[in-house]
């Protein structure tokens, strides 16, 4: 009765949500409305009557399509709605006071490698790297004490995987109860990050160490070039010959820690070509291991891209890196060795840049690497080794990062305390063939000539100056490359010229040997030089044609080195040669 009730006193009814319903109640009320008392109102009021239902149903009919299409449009939004949150390039989380998630997407889901369902009602401190607990206890206090917006860098440990850095950004909720959270993957801008100070701490000491190198190399000549004189003054067979040779073979030896601190002070200048990494991933690794109780298994593709790189230096950080896999099996086990082709840009961890790429991991089966110093071990000087009163030099990684870095490559350790280290490299994939070795015929037999050699270090140029002698040329020794200069000018001007020029790259408080072979050029076009030095990655010693030279002498170097490129550049012909 209230609906026609309604009707009659020309009052809008309240609209059902189903129509039908309305219509069932409807036609129940008007079968209890006794015949008089519809007779009674008349025709004319019937005919009001169900005018008025029927506008009043229109009305109603139209009302519904106009909510069923809101609702439509509200469902289809939710579902947009959904598809952001959970597909959003972020990962948002609702917390509580306490920190227990509330509400995750698919993405903070993703980020910490676990299903949303497990995810949800846990404590996030649970997945927040110990080392970083304190400062994201601090952070929420901070959301739920103001209306700003906070936020914090934490580390978040992802379910087997190494943990990832992410910036969190929260404010608090309308209801005050909770919070809103946005987390956002810096993983690859921390890497980058730690790059450039791992650069930077090496470029704040390079001019210290490429200086180191420098004395050191001219040391070593000095030592090589005076046990070879000894050794030939002494007869064979002698056992102070044998003494020597053990002397002069350590010698040759420390060459190479030579060449470490110039690559620790520069990164190396790379003398590349392009190469087929397999042989000297092979050579490298085996003659880390040398005679130790550590196996290493193999896998390389048999189609392994060739990169360009420097040969010596990719094979010092292979040495390197068995070397440390070697150190952290003292009782023996296995190292792995794999090589193998990727294409950067599909998601590799690390990510890397598009391209081809070779791919190099060394693992081993050691004592691992605690998570809480993993960020410091290509720091220069930092070392986990220690062995009674050894303890690791911590220079190792840190050339391998530079080393790597200067190819254009990347390098990454995972590790875990008790299950072993695996160390990672890539670097760019060259699209032509591998370089043929060229093989250098004998050198031409020497014959006597005039020779020059220009150092600022006394016992150098008086210890090559003997050997020289030896072989049977004429000596002039000077200390500079003005000297140099006068001296070559002079013998020129009295028809004597030297035939050849050994020239000291640096020379302190003086003319060194670059800024001299231009001037000597000019004056003699026609005049031939090596250049000698201890900065193995100088740009003249990588290319010394480009600079004049015809040929060069990387100290420490002995007489046989000497010879050879003395012999050549004397030899007729020796400019069709180079």
């Amino acid at each position: 009765m209230e609906l026609v009730t309604d009707l009659v006193m020309g009052k809008k009814p309240k609209a059902p949500k189903d129509p039908a319903e309305l219509r069932r109640r409807a036609e129940q009320r008007l079968k209890e409305l006794r015949p008089e008392t519809v007779q009674a109102r008349g025709d004319a009021d019937t005919r009001r009557l169900v005018h008025e239902m029927q506008v009043h149903q229109i009305e109603l009919e139209m009302q519904n399509k106009e909510l069923e299409k809101a609702r439509d449009e509200l469902e289809a939004g939710m579902v947009r709605y959904s598809n952001l949150f959970d597909f959003a390039p972020v990962g948002y989380v609702t917390l509580d006071g306490q920190g227990t998630i509330r509400e995750a997407n698919l993405t903070a889901a993703s980020l910490l490698a676990i299903e949303r369902s497990r995810l949800v009602t846990q404590p996030l401190s649970n997945r927040v790297a110990a080392t970083d607990r304190p400062a994201f206890d601090e952070f929420l206090q901070r959301v739920f004490a103001s209306d700003a917006k906070e936020f914090c860098e934490i580390n978040l440990l992802s379910e087997g995987n190494p943990p990832v850095a992410v910036r969190m950004e929260a404010v608090l909720a309308a209801s005050g109860r909770e919070c809103l959270a946005a987390m956002t993957d810096i993983t690859g801008r921390k890497r980058a990050e730690e790059d450039r100070l791992i650069l930077s701490k090496l470029q704040s000491t390079g001019i210290l160490a490429g200086g180191i190198a420098h004395d050191f190399n001219n040391l070593l000549t000095v030592i090589l070039l005076n046990l070879e004189l000894a050794g030939m003054l002494i007869p064979p067979g002698e056992r102070l010959a044998e003494i020597l040779a053990r002397a002069k073979q350590a010698t040759l030896a420390s060459r190479g820690l030579t060449q470490q601190l110039i690559t620790f002070s520069s990164g190396g200048s790379a003398n590349r070509r392009v190469i087929s990494l397999s042989g000297v991933i092979r050579e490298s690794a085996r003659a880390a291991l040398g005679a130790s109780r550590v196996e290493c298994d193999f896998a390389l593709a048999g189609d392994l891209w060739p990169a360009e790189v420097d040969e010596g230096q990719i094979a010092q950080v292979i040495r390197n890196l068995v070397l440390n896999a070697r150190e952290a099996m003292p009782d023996g086990g296995k190292v792995s060795v794999r090589a193998e082709n990727v294409v950067g840009g599909l998601g590799e961890n690390p990510p890397l840049p598009p391209g081809d790429h070779v791919r190099v991991t060394i693992g081993d089966e050691g004592i691992g690497i605690g998570r809480e110093v993993q960020s410091k071990i290509f720091d220069p000087y930092f070392s986990t080794k220690q062995r009674g009163v050894q303890k690791g030099m911590g220079l190792g990684l840190t050339i391998c990062h530079s080393i790597i870095q200067s190819h254009g490559g990347s390098i990454s350790v995972a590790s875990e305390l008790g299950a072993g280290t695996v160390i990672q490299f890539h670097l760019p994939a060259s699209r032509n063939l591998p370089e043929r070795e060229q093989s250098s015929g004998p050198a031409l037999p020497g014959k006597p000539g005039r020779i020059l050699v220009m150092d600022d270090e006394e016992a150098v140029r008086g210890a090559v100056g003997m050997l020289i002698e030896r072989m049977g040329h004429e000596v002039e020794l000077v200390a500079d490359g003005r000297e140099a200069l006068d001296s070559y000018r002079r013998a020129k001007n009295q028809g004597n010229s030297f035939d050849v020029v050994l020239m000291d790259l640096t020379v302190r408080g003086g003319m060194g040997g670059q800024e001299a072979m231009q001037a000597l050029l000019e004056m003699d076009p026609d005049a031939k030089a090596i250049v000698m030095s201890g900065y193995a990655d100088n740009p003249v010693v990588l290319d010394p044609e480009r600079h004049g030279f015809k040929g060069v002498l990387a100290k420490p170097f002995n007489i046989v080195e000497l010879k050879k490129v003395i012999d050549r550049v004397m030899s007729p012909g020796s400019d069709d040669q180079r």
